[in-house]
């Protein structure tokens, strides 16, 4: 389904699914079992700026987010990390017309694969 970027009448929007990840990945600044620190890594989506208000911009956002977390875990992952702690978002625009999504966080590596991963 594609999004108009021009101003919509009220529907039921989508509501975001759960995604899991390859890896864990926390806010918090620590995890049990850490052992050494990878490194800093990043993950970003963009998506245009020209949307108008649509009743499906939450699901639109939160799907951005979590595009640019699983561009985050693919580095993480590449960089042989076993987790992600420390995570952030941030945005802005690139131009005009593209606003752009960046996660990130410190990627570790963790002593034992711990019961809840």
């Amino acid at each position: 389904m594609s999004i108009s970027p021009l101003p919509q009448p009220d529907v039921e929007p989508r509501q975001p699914e759960f995604l899991r990840f390859a890896l864990p990945i926390t806010t918090t600044d620590s995890l049990p079992g850490v052992t050494s620190v990878v490194g800093i890594v990043v993950g970003v989506a963009t998506r245009p700026r020209d949307q108008a208000h649509h009743p499906e911009m939450a699901y639109i956002n939160t799907r951005a987010r979590q595009d640019a977390l699983g561009m985050m875990v693919l580095q993480a992952e590449e960089a042989g990390a076993h987790a992600v702690v420390a995570v952030r978002f941030d945005s802005g625009k690139i131009s005009e017309s593209v606003t752009e999504i960046t996660a990130y966080g410190t990627a570790v590596t963790l002593a034992a694969s711990p019961d809840w991963v």
